[in-house]
């Protein structure tokens, strides 16, 4: 372990599998930053420390390298984390993966409660579905071990009310001890200012969607509910933006459909704000979300959203179909429909905006904070301040 891991001493640390990409990575770091600019002391974890996101974190934050190597395993990285725990420990350790939840809680659960961290376990997919779905291995596997892990946490949080019901209903999660955030770090300053800095430039009929080209995101469905839609709009195209193993599947499936000349895989997008300005409808496809930050993404560009009623973030994050229309799952025909007459009679930008600013990472960070100091924690902007307060509190 680096010598900086004396710097996790009395933070809310942050565990992500590394810094190459990924949202639940994202996320966490911009959880992190938000926590620090409200003045609490904070610190990212990660078991590879190189990579694009490492550009995100903020200099309050602190960085943490384990050095267990890009992959999650257990045989390098639960020793690096039982040694953090023992002998720098943070505030709170919070993890947000499923297979790193699984990891931190199994490793937590080796050291006396009294001498280890606050242990909080992020849930941000739809654990019913993620259970075999997920496309990682790790994460299909922590899902298997929840039912043992997940209860042993001291906070569980979640983005979406049904994703909470479903780890009380089907992974023993008390109730008590689970908390549905309703809202994610989605929408930064920085993505408010490029924002105001694009014009709004619709594109009659530029349809966009945004996702891993991987079967939970519905793709195929999207497809087929274009090849319908597109006789009727001559003008309409298709763009979606993303890489994944199922590029292969999708190009074929494009070509089968005949509309080639109309619907492209453009390939993953960093940063799609300037042609989500463009767009005239954004669409969701999705088997299953755990919140779906791209909906939200669009919303905060001004553009129309149409979903699949997936469990359970987009109807969340539309208010049940107010800020956008919701159709059934795997339905093409629901879906073409609904594109078409959100195409023909959009809803007004400014309120689709508006609705965004409920998940701007301000106010994400607000609620954390709330939900964290319910749980009892200690957020001193001192590091050893708040070790300190803990340390009492536990021996009381």
């Amino acid at each position: 372990m680096s010598g900086m891991a004396n710097a996790a001493r009395g933070r809310l640390a942050f565990l992500v599998r590394g810094l190459d990409g990924g949202g639940a990575q994202k996320d966490a770091i911009l959880m992190a930053n938000a926590l620090s600019a409200l003045g609490i002391a904070t610190a990212i974890v990660t078991l590879q420390a190189s990579g694009p996101l490492r550009a995100l974190i903020a200099d309050a934050v602190a960085l943490i390298d384990l050095g267990a190597g890009r992959k999650l395993r257990l045989a390098l990285a639960g020793p690096a984390l039982r040694r953090l725990m023992r002998e720098s420990p943070p505030r709170a350790l919070i993890a947000s993966e499923a297979g790193a939840n699984a990891l931190v809680s199994l490793v937590a659960s080796t050291i006396p409660r009294r001498r280890r961290p606050f242990i909080l376990l992020r849930e941000v997919a739809t654990p019913s579905a993620a259970l075999t779905n997920d496309p990682y291995w790790q994460n299909r596997l922590g899902y298997r071990l929840a039912p043992f892990t997940y209860p042993r946490a001291d906070l569980v949080t979640t983005f979406t009310e049904g994703a909470r019901g479903d780890l009380i209903t089907r992974f023993h999660v008390p109730a008590s001890r689970i908390v549905n955030l309703g809202t994610n770090t989605v929408v930064t300053a920085d993505m408010r200012r490029q924002i105001a800095a694009i014009p709004r430039r619709v594109r009659p009929g530029a349809i966009v969607s945004v996702g891993r080209l991987s079967p939970e995101k519905g793709f195929s469905t999207l497809l087929a509910a274009f090849a319908r839609l597109a006789p009727l709009h001559p003008e309409a195209t298709l763009t979606i933006l993303g890489e994944g193993t199922e590029r292969l599947a999708l190009e074929a499936e494009i070509a089968r459909l005949g509309i080639g000349d109309r619907a492209r895989l453009a390939g993953h997008d960093p940063n799609p704000v300037a042609r989500l300005r463009e767009a005239a409808l954004f669409v969701c496809a999705s088997t299953h979300e755990g919140l779906g930050n791209a909906i939200v993404e669009a919303l905060a560009c001004g553009v129309p959203v149409v979903a699949t009623d997936a469990p359970y973030g987009p109807r969340d994050i539309l208010a049940g179909g107010r800020f956008g229309a919701l159709v059934p799952v795997g339905d093409a025909a629901a879906l073409s429909a609904a594109m078409a007459a959100t195409l023909e009679n959009p809803p007004d930008s400014a309120l689709l905006m508006h609705r965004a600013g409920d998940f701007a990472v301000e106010a994400a960070a607000l609620r954390f904070r709330t939900v964290l100091e319910a749980a009892g924690l200690a957020l001193d902007t001192n590091p050893a301040t708040a070790m300190e307060s803990e340390a009492d509190t536990r021996r009381s």
